[in-house]
């Protein structure tokens, strides 16, 4: 689908009265794949990896980024937003790294696939969009292939404009090497866009917040695009028993260094819709944020042959028009990140 289609398509959805909650079936967990380059290929991992003892991590990065998929020239625009990627990973050195995705289109998830070092450092979640809610776009996660995965699953949202939530549940270990009963649950989400009468977020918000704080999950950590656009968004987080790692840090809203929508766009868009703070780290449970950080600002296409056809087509040569965010999470209580033995 091109990006005119995709955007009669939003439009369409757009048009449509706000969703209402349906069959409790429809909200189920569903399990998914995942994936890690083996022998030339991306291949479902069916076997749990072994668990490797002493692990010696305690904290890990997590990357959250909106590549925006309502706009042209996708594909240069992931290649720069990579490049960025492997540039903000090589300044943390061998620390254990999480990134998640949103609005990713089929052609993002082949040129993460494509990605050397990225074959040689994630699992993936997805291999395609077989798993998303729209067959349009979608949410997706790269795991450091250190870390043990236990489980990754999917629970859709109450949505109109087909948003879930996509867990990974990551072994933990005690003091003492042994495993520890509980996991590290993170949950990659895009929730609904725009206002709604009555507001749909917040029902997400709530849902994901209820699966974070399961009493086998030791400490979660949510982030994405939560498309924070109303008064009430501010409060969503304490309401269902989370922190929000920016204002934990000191951080301030309506401040110009929170703000990770609203700047890389064009200028009709700032003056009809301001500046944002969209993109947020949530969490809860035994873990606590060590350093917090955007990423993804003045990231554009260099290309000249491509800047002009962008210019021509009055397409600004941004990676994306959001800013991502990036923290260090670390837990306590002498609680390690279970190893795989690769």
């Amino acid at each position: 689908m091109d990006t005119k289609e995709m955007q009669a398509m939003l439009a369409a959805k757009m048009a449509e009265p706000p969703p209402t909650r349906g069959d409790p079936e429809a909200y189920k967990p569903r399990l998914q794949p995942y994936y890690r380059f083996l022998d030339n290929a991306w291949r479902e991992v069916v076997n749990t990896p072994h668990l490797e003892a002493g692990s010696r991590f305690s904290s890990f990065y997590l990357l959250s980024w909106n590549i925006d998929v309502l706009v042209p020239f996708g594909e240069p625009r992931m290649h720069v937003a990579i490049d960025h990627l492997e540039a903000l990973l090589s300044t943390i050195g061998d620390s254990l790294a999480v990134i998640f995705f949103q609005e990713m289109d089929s052609s993002d998830i082949q040129q993460l696939q494509s990605t050397p070092w990225i074959q040689s450092r994630f699992y993936m979640t997805d291999a395609s969009n077989s798993n998303w809610q729209s067959p349009y776009y979608g949410t997706t996660t790269l795991v450091d292939r250190r870390l043990q995965i236990q489980t990754v699953f999917r629970v859709p949202w109450v949505t109109k404009f087909e948003r879930d939530g996509l867990f990974v549940d990551i072994g933990v270990s005690s003091d003492d090497g042994s495993p520890a009963g509980h996991a590290v649950r993170l949950c990659n989400t895009h929730l609904e866009s725009l206002v709604a009468d009555p507001p749909v977020r917040p029902g997400q918000l709530q849902d994901a917040a209820e699966w974070m704080q399961k009493p086998n999950v030791l400490a979660a950590v949510l982030a994405g695009d939560l498309n924070a656009i109303e008064p009430f968004d501010r409060t969503l987080h304490s309401e269902n028993g989370l922190k929000d790692v920016y204002l934990e840090f000191g951080g301030r809203e309506d401040s110009d260094d929170g703000y990770t929508w609203g700047i890389q766009v064009p200028e009709w868009m700032k003056q009809r819709f301001g500046s944002s703070r969209m993109d947020k780290i949530l969490y809860c449970g035994d873990v606590t944020p060590r350093s917090f950080r955007r990423i993804g600002m003045g990231v554009k296409v260099e290309d000249p042959e491509i800047v002009k056809q962008m210019r021509e087509q009055d397409a600004l040569e941004w990676a994306s028009d959001h800013f991502g965010v990036m923290g260090e999470m670390v837990l306590g209580g002498g609680t390690k990140l279970s190893l795989s033995r690769l």
